[in-house]
């Protein structure tokens, strides 16, 4: 190495070295802050793969087995495949396909090949005629289906019998086999026929053995509904609902050609379930579009060219159906996430550029010494660089380190790339901002908030700042976050608002200074005077900390209005799905006391008994709505006290004389409905002619849908002649905050009522607050998120504070030699910078005040409101809503804290000597 060079070397390692030894303090500070920045934006995207993942997979766990598989069909019938529909059913073509299959998959879609399930079913289950099997319903006789699934042999210990074969010595005959559990219900026993008529014929049935699994709980008999105990299925479209029996018996492989003789022929069938533990959230966009291709394209056409079968069809239903659910809850709850991301994200930054900001001005005087040296700009800035790389790059490699071991995950690029930009940015920052000090030398001159005039430059960016918060408003309000995706410039409103009003702040700082100046000046104490004098004296470099505190606190107050929206639409969404605190309702009338004890339940402050029905109105539409017969009086007040809907016209509703049309209030789409100002009802106690008073958007009686209340009294004086029944209250709805549900159902079991349904406000709130994974670990980011914001800010604030220390010690000093006492040095350093801390604070009260309503026309919060389930509701009100706690408090305990640490400065100043602080303040 040339000599030169050499000694350039070490003498920039010496000089290194000479730094660190003068100021460990900030050497530390610096490496600590890198370390904690590194480390939560490594953590980040592993933290967001890990909840990912694990909801992801915790709904796959919660699918039945054909829910969380790529399944692939092949019906077959003689009339479809008149020539070789048996060939079609054999072991051979089965694997044959299943080969076929497992060419054409590919990754990311991970199937789990040892869990693969193929067989043979009827295609409909068949009725069996045989006297003394059990029935449910005495006309229904039970169904069956038979299965020849592979590898039984293995699968099974055979209890009774023997196994099926491939075919009787009779023609006709199947063999079966059933296991325990069927034989147990159904009464079934080897040797057992059944017989099952078909379109060509009766086909008997012969149970051969019963079967007993040797793993109950493998996939191999979850497959097939019914494989391991029968079932009982409805009728539901009986007027009374009707059940029956459904059984399955398992036959031999080499015995599925013989199911082409029952009705409809038969299916073959391959279920392949998804590897849980290799499938991740990153990959589910892609394997759900693998899913379509292999449904219909060119994996599609490819599959059934291998497996040499055109009719062979992967459903769209099964996996796909889940990867799509978990898709629309990510892409829903993923822009909220990123809102507080990118919040603390900026906090962070600034907090890093704040750190170099200060320590820059704080080696002024140094920087301008090496210039007046000779050194050059760029030479100036590489001996910064490598000064600051020298601690950042460690400190940020073991954050990285720290992230990668706390929390694994499959991706490491994100949180490499993360971390490389912290330690990119630590390194650079100081470099760049003593170019900037020292690019030209500069006499001495005040450069405070109130002395220093906006450049050209600053107005410029100002406005294109303000532009772009227009536009990113714009697009949030219009566009919103139903819709999902990670749009940076959406995700970032917020933090523009915040970065505008901080501007527009530290414009109007210098005014109530001055304002406040004149006053102190004519008082006759110091205090006052000279803390007013030093705030005007703070330095422009506070513009950077009071921009970031006032985003972490705007930041953080949005996190309060997400969570005050979450909550309240939680509660309106239970409310308006029970109606009042608790709801009984009935198919038949209501027993005359059942009222009187439910009032004596525990808790319960007032009860209404409304007769609901659902009628038809008389129109070409068909409008479906539900008729609500009760007190009109009792009704508003129930109304007024649960604050669903506006104030109920009971005056309106009561002002009767008996005679038709009655008055109703009604729901705004059914008055269109029907057109006019009056129209008929079909209710059960006969044509009834109604008059619309008024409308009303919803009803406590009434979760959803269209409605129509009148009066009980009047519907009675219109048609006296009509059954008591008819219009006899079927539901109460009950108020009180703290009601016993318990007690409320013992109650009504107790009245044995039919078709009697029992639901309470608490309950279906607690139902709301089930929430799934990927809600939970959303929820946990974003509150993790908005608390490391929370504390970058406090930090940029100590920095701020930090900054002058010496300097006003040094004052403090003076003034103690001066006679100042202890108490009048602590006011004045809490004084000192108490206007710019004030700043922030209500700033940042005030720009979180304007920005929850502003922005909540485009942020929907059902994603995290609620699970995959909807609510029984469809006003949910889940928006966000500001809290007063998460708005006033981050600024209080933000202002609490600058004056315990100026309080702290002035109490440390007058335990040392004049001496040595004033020495301090000289090097300073």
């Amino acid at each position: 190495m040339p000599k030169s060079r050499t000694s350039r070397v070490h003498g920039d390692v010496s000089w290194i070295r000479a730094r660190f030894r003068a100021a460990p303090g900030a050497t530390v500070a610096l490496a600590a802050l890198v370390l904690v920045t590194a480390f939560l934006a490594a953590a980040l995207p592993r933290v967001v793969d890990r909840y990912e993942n694990d909801a992801l997979r915790d709904s796959l766990r919660r699918s039945t087995v054909v829910g969380r598989s790529v399944s692939m069909s092949l019906d077959v019938s003689r009339m479809a495949f008149p020539y070789n529909a048996e060939a079609l059913l054999t072991p051979d073509a089965l694997a044959s396909a299943e080969g076929a299959f497992q060419q054409v998959v590919r990754p990311p879609l991970a199937l789990d090949k040892g869990q693969t399930v193929y067989g043979v079913r009827t295609a409909r289950a068949n009725r069996v005629t045989d006297p003394g099997l059990p029935r449910i319903t005495k006309s229904i006789a039970p169904e069956i289906t038979l299965v020849a699934q592979q590898d039984l042999a293995a699968r099974i210990r055979v209890v009774a019998g023997r196994l099926p074969r491939p075919g009787g010595k009779d023609s006709g005959v199947i063999e079966a086999a059933v296991t325990d559990r069927t034989a147990k219900v159904m009464g079934l026993n080897a040797g057992r026929l059944l017989h099952i008529p078909g379109p060509s014929g009766e086909t008997t049935v012969r149970i051969t053995g019963i079967l007993t699994p040797r793993s109950p709980s493998a996939t191999y008999w979850k497959s097939q509904p019914d494989l391991r105990a029968p079932s009982v299925i409805p009728l539901p479209t009986k007027p009374d609902p009707t059940y029956y029996w459904h059984f399955t018996a398992l036959i031999d492989p080499n015995a599925a050609p013989a199911l082409l003789g029952l009705r409809d022929g038969a299916q073959a069938y391959w279920h392949h379930p998804v590897a849980i533990d290799t499938l991740t959230a990153r990959d589910a966009p892609a394997a759900r579009v693998l899913i379509a291709a292999l449904n219909a394209g060119p994996d599609a056409a490819r599959l059934q060219t291998l497996a040499r079968q055109p009719s062979l069809t992967v459903e769209e239903e099964g996996l796909a159906d889940v990867l799509t659910s978990f898709l629309r809850e990510r892409a829903a709850a993923q822009p909220l996430v990123m809102v507080a991301a990118v919040g603390s994200g900026t906090v962070a930054a600034l907090v890093l550029v704040i750190a170099a900001g200060l320590q820059a001005a704080r080696r002024r005087a140094e920087l301008t010494l090496l210039r007046a040296r000779g050194i050059a700009l760029p030479g100036l800035a590489a001996r910064l660089l490598g000064e600051s790389t020298v601690v950042a790059a460690p400190s940020a490699a073991l954050g990285l380190g720290l992230a990668l071991a706390l929390f694994p995950a499959e991706r490491l690029t994100p949180s490499v790339v993360l971390a490389a930009a912290v330690a990119v940015m630590g390194s650079l920052a100081l470099s760049l901002r003593a170019v900037v000090v020292a690019r030209r030398p500069r006499p001495e001159q005040r450069e405070d908030l109130v002395a220093v005039r906006p450049s050209r430059r600053r107005a410029v960016g100002e406005v294109t700042i303000a532009v772009m918060v227009i536009g990113a408003v714009i697009a949030l309000r219009r566009r919103g976050t139903a819709d999902g995706g990670a749009d940076v410039l959406i995700a970032a409103a917020p933090v523009l608002v915040a970065v505008v009003a901080a501007l527009v702040l530290l414009r109007w700082y210098p005014l109530p200074v001055r304002l406040l100046g004149r006053p102190a000046a004519r008082l006759k104490g110091a205090v006052l005077l000279i803390g007013v004098a030093r705030a005007g004296r703070t330095p422009a470099t506070a513009a950077l900390p009071l921009l970031a505190m006032i985003t972490a606190l705007t930041v953080t107050s949005f996190g309060g209005a997400v969570l005050a929206g979450v909550k309240e639409g939680r509660d309106h969404a239970a409310l308006t799905a029970v109606g009042a605190d608790a709801r009984l309702e009935s198919t038949a009338a209501l027993p005359k006391g059942l009222e009187a004890r439910i009032r004596l339940v525990p808790g319960v402050r007032d009860t209404v008994r409304v007769h609901i029905e659902r009628a038809r109105p008389a129109t070409s539409t068909g409008l479906l709505y539900t008729l609500i017969v009760a007190d009109p009086q009792q009704y508003a007040h129930l109304a007024a006290e649960t604050g669903l809907g506006a104030p109920l016209p009971a005056g309106a509703l009561a002002a009767d004389d008996g005679r038709e049309p009655l008055p109703a209030v009604v729901s705004p789409r059914l008055a269109r409905a029907f057109g006019g100002s009056t129209g008929e009802v079909p209710a059960a106690a006969g044509p009834t002619r109604v008059r619309f008073v008024a409308t009303r958007d919803v009803s406590p009686a009434v979760t959803s849908g269209d409605f129509m209340i009148v009066s009980a009294a009047a519907m009675r004086r219109a048609h006296p002649d009509a059954r008591p029944q008819l219009l006899a209250p079927n539901v109460i709805l009950a108020s009180g905050a703290d009601l016993d549900a318990t007690a409320l159902r013992t109650v009504a079991r107790k009245a044995a009522l039919p078709g009697m349904r029992i639901s309470s406000r608490s309950q279906e709130r607690a139902a709301y607050g089930r929430t799934t994974a990927l809600q939970s670990g959303a929820r946990g980011v974003y509150l993790a998120a908005v608390a490391a914001g929370a504390g970058f800010s406090a930090v940029a604030l100590l920095l701020s504070l930090l900054h002058n220390a010496p300097q006003r010690r040094a004052l403090l000093a003076r003034l103690r030699t001066m006679g100042m006492t202890s108490r009048q040095r602590s006011g004045l350093a809490v004084l000192e910078m108490l206007p710019l801390v004030l700043l922030a604070a209500v700033g940042g009260v005030l720009v979180s005040a304007v920005t929850v309503p502003l922005l909540r026309p485009g942020v929907d919060l059902t994603a995290l409101a609620f699970t995959t389930t909807t609510p029984a509701t469809d006003v949910s009100a889940a928006v966000l809503r500001t809290d007063l706690a998460s708005l006033l408090l981050p600024s209080a305990v933000l202002t609490a804290l600058a004056c315990a640490v100026l309080a702290a400065q002035a109490w440390a100043t007058g335990r040392r000597g004049e001496g040595t602080e004033l020495r301090i303040g000289d090097r300073a």
